[in-house]
């Protein structure tokens, strides 16, 4: 204890100042670990751009293609920055750390040695030694990085969106400039390869028409999706031509357009490779001049006539090439055909005992016996076929126990249609005129591509065609286009429908067939947004045009619903809608007609009519009193109403005022968001009331505006006759014109 005395509490201890005398395990126990710069806070995590282009020894624009291609984006640090390193760009020590392992840092550092020896032979004024170099650049691939970036194929068609829509803006942009011949080729056909694929398993399920472009849905499901549709919207724009502004840096979309195009070629590669189908597909397009855009040397499919004007048309034959190819190669009755000729040649030929080999006349009975055996089996299924058509009680020559025969009956069809296809050698191709319902494996896609079934589109040559052909092969139609390479032709019998969009029809349409329809593109992609059929009365040629809908709009979430959705839904449920035009012209015949006639008839009414007539007031005047005494009850409910809402409102109050600062605060943020919503639909159904206010009219067959115009105008002329000229301001040239 020491000189402590027992029963004292101990005082306070004094430490003595640190001093050079001191250790340095003591100094740090008293004052702390001194923190190495670069080691602890913001600059340990995040590094500057400066410091990175520092540390992996690039240019500025090597580092942007490498972050763009490695999908690495800066970040904000968490918490304030530090006030002399605010407005910098921050990177993550990882992300750098993962760049400076990056096999494409070496390639380009490569490429920059390779171009310092072209410009040292361009100076030196050897353009033949420099053209001799040029094939030796150094190249690189992106399969490592979209296999890093996309481990699962899910995660690749999630992140599509953004690779289709710059592909079709590069598909529609004009080979000027920095954007090469070869990048508009390639990304057009890209564009149609994946066109040609939606097309084809009906993948397209929403579409809408907007300022910036189409804007196109599809829903992909496929093998390595478990089942699981994963919808991919993107942007096509308009076939105009297209102004390509100065402010844009076409190197940054051009190294985003580099990676989506390995992207989309991996994700295209899986999805036709799941049909059977090696992709790329080999393709020829022509230009309208007709001079071979090609491609890849291969000859069309017949039903184009062996060239096709379009990169996807070209892709659609090639592709309904390929799938009939598949179906012969791939398909179940030749696979039993093969199985029947391994179990004959098992028999002819010896294995490897090394015995000896069937004679030849022995080989020819054995055929001989299969045959006959075919034949049998045969005149046995047509028994069986002739004893199904029978009727219940009356049977054929032989009897036929239902008990013994009950499983036999259900396997004939199938097993005579399989006998008839080994025996015959071929069989039916179910991909022919663009039928590829047999190999759509969604549920929802085969309802969808039974909605445009056994209808055929014509398009005249002002509708655009890529968006429309999409669709509609997407939902089971057919199509054909003005033009040499169209497999429809347009005074065809069977189309059912032409679609126009000229505010009126030509002379020449009277010389076609008077069974089809005409109708403007808008009625193709509101009868796919609905997936029902609607009547073409709204969408004729000339016609004005129903509100096109949006989609993606959630109508009773928003709180409004519009009205021609609501109209569509009626026709759904199978309700008769009137025609709004029709009952309104009723009704100004109807109001003229009384007008005329109003005289004639009080002239001419009989003298018994004018007695019931004062017997139907008679009984009205009893009639009163029931009227007003319902609408006593009318009032009561009313002020029940109004008392149970003051009620409400109160204990709403009081409950406010009893919730702490924190609640009322939050309670009230909600309040004001739910008002903002109230008020949008508020304003809505305004405007809906006055649009269809405009649209009645008057006894004198005015409009609402019209009245309003004149009624604002006769306001203004009794102003000016009370004032008359002695109404000053103005210039003196109004002044004249009072006088």
């Amino acid at each position: 204890m020491g000189n402590r005395v027992k029963g004292r509490t101990k005082p306070k201890s004094i430490k003595a100042a640190t001093h050079s005398g001191m250790s340095s395990k003591r100094k740090l126990s008293r004052m702390g670990k001194v923190r190495k710069k670069n080691h602890a806070g913001i600059d340990a995590t995040f590094i500057g751009r400066a410091k990175v282009l520092k540390r992996l020894q690039i240019s500025l624009k090597d580092f942007r293609r490498l972050c763009i291609l490695k999908g690495v984006y800066p970040r904000e640090p968490r918490g304030r920055a530090p006030s002399n390193k605010k407005g910098q760009v921050f990177y993550h020590i990882k992300d750098v750390k993962a760049l400076n392992h990056e096999p494409l840092l070496d390639k380009f550092r490569e490429f920059r040695t390779f171009m310092k020896k072209i410009r040292k032979s361009a100076n030196r004024n050897e353009k033949d030694e420099a053209r001799r170099k040029e094939p030796l650049a150094p190249r690189y691939t992106l399969h490592h990085l979209v296999r890093e970036r996309y481990p699962r194929f899910n995660d690749a068609l999630a992140d599509l969106d953004d690779a289709l829509c710059l592909i079709s803006l590069f598909a529609a942009l004009p080979s000027d400039g920095r954007i090469k011949s070869g990048i508009t080729r390639k990304a057009k056909e890209l564009s149609a390869s994946w066109g040609a694929y939606c097309s084809v398993m009906g993948c397209v399920t929403k579409s809408f028409i907007s300022v910036k472009g189409v804007y196109l849905e599809a829903s992909i499901q496929s093998a390595a999706t478990n089942g699981q549709s994963i919808p991919i919207r993107w942007v096509q724009p308009h076939n105009f031509t297209q102004y390509i502004p100065e402010g844009v840096d076409f190197r940054v979309m051009l190294t985003f357009f580099e990676f989506y195009e390995t992207l989309l070629g991996f994700v295209m590669f899986k999805l036709y490779g799941e049909l059977g189908i090696r992709y790329p597909l080999q393709t020829v397009a022509t230009t309208t001049g007709g001079e071979e855009n090609v491609v890849s040397n291969v000859t069309l499919h017949p039903t184009l006539g062996g060239k096709a004007t379009s990169v996807l048309a070209a892709n659609l034959s090639a592709l309904q090439m390929a799938l009939h190819q598949a179906s012969q190669g791939n398909s179940a009755v030749n696979a039993i055909k093969d199985a029947m000729q391994q179990n004959v040649g098992g028999d002819d030929e010896t294995g490897e005992d090394g015995k000896e080999k069937k004679t030849v006349k022995e080989l020819k009975a054995e055929k001989k016996r299969q045959k006959e055996l075919m034949q049998s089996v045969d005149e046995a299924l047509k028994g069986v076929n002739q004893d199904e058509e029978d009727d219940d009680d009356i049977r054929g020559d032989e009897y036929i126990d239902d008990d013994e025969d009950e499983d036999q009956v259900p396997i004939a069809a199938p097993l005579r249609e399989a006998l008839e296809a080994i025996s015959d050698g071929t069989t039916g191709n179910e991909y022919d005129n663009g039928n590829f319902a047999n190999i759509i494996t969604s549920q929802d896609a085969k309802k969808r591509h039974q909605l445009f079934h056994n209808l055929t589109f014509f398009l005249s040559r002002e509708v655009p065609r890529g968006y429309l052909e999409l669709i509609i092969l997407s939902f089971g139609g057919q199509v054909g286009w003005e033009g040499q390479d169209s497999p429809i032709v347009m005074d065809d019998a069977s189309i059912t429908h032409h679609v126009v969009d000229r505010p009126a029809l030509l002379a020449s349409y009277e010389k076609l067939p008077k069974s089809r329809e005409y109708i403007q593109p808008q009625w193709i992609l509101d009868s796919a947004n609905f997936n029902f059929v609607l009547p073409i009365t709204k969408y004729g040629v000339g016609k004005e045009l129903p509100p096109h809908l949006s989609p993606w709009v959630e109508d009773k979430e928003e709180g409004y619903v519009p009205k021609y959705r609501e109209e569509v839904e009626a026709l759904k449920n199978g309700e008769v809608l009137e025609d709004a035009d029709s009952s309104a012209v009723e009704v100004e015949k109807g109001v003229v007609d009384s007008e005329g006639d109003e005289s004639s008839e009080e002239e001419e009414i009989p003298s018994h009519i004018i007695g019931t007539e004062k017997d139907t007031k008679e009984s009205g005047s009893e009639e009163g009193g029931s009227e007003d005494e319902e609408e006593e009850d009318e009032e009561a409910d009313a002020k029940a109403a109004t008392k149970k809402q003051t009620e409400d409102d109160e204990a709403a109050q009081l409950a406010k005022a009893l919730m702490s600062k924190k609640a009322a605060r939050l309670y009230g943020r909600m309040q004001h968001g739910i008002a903002q919503k109230q008020a949008k639909v508020d304003n809505l159904h305004k405007k809906r009331r006055e649009i269809e206010s405009t649209r009645e009219k008057s006894k004198d067959g005015k409009s609402v505006n019209k009245l309003k115009v004149e009624r604002l105008k006769n306001e203004r002329r009794k102003v000016e006759n009370n004032y008359g000229e002695g109404v000053s301001g103005g210039s003196m040239k109004k002044q004249r014109r009072r006088k």
